[in-house]
């Protein structure tokens, strides 16, 4: 039985942030990603000619911040669209580097 504890706990997550099984978690941020470049490509990208260097964040519904201060636009658009449902990016420029996922065991 302690085996079956062990190789549940490996399983998940570690830290309090999730329970969700590694396998689920892979997937959810390449949603989260393609969601989050679709919205810049749509609604960001429009703005690069002048707004380039500021930051954005989209709503899920298209709605924007725009703000040269990084914290101030998080903020807002927490308060306004609530955690976790808008893309953050700054306008103009490509991510310098690529998700990686690893294995919490």
């Amino acid at each position: 039985m302690e085996q079956r504890s062990e190789k549940r706990t490996s399983s998940l997550v570690q830290g309090g942030m999730s329970l969700m099984p590694r396998n689920t978690i892979k997937p959810a941020l390449q949603d989260l990603a393609k969601r989050n470049a679709e919205l810049y490509e749509k609604y960001g990208r429009p703005l690069e000619k002048e707004h380039k260097g500021k930051f954005v964040a989209i709503s899920e519904e298209g709605k924007v911040i725009i703000d040269p201060n990084d914290v101030q636009v998080a903020q807002k658009a927490i308060e306004e669209f609530g955690p976790g449902h808008f893309a953050f990016y700054k306008i103009g420029f490509k991510a310098t580097g690529k998700w990686r996922i690893t294995s919490a065991s």
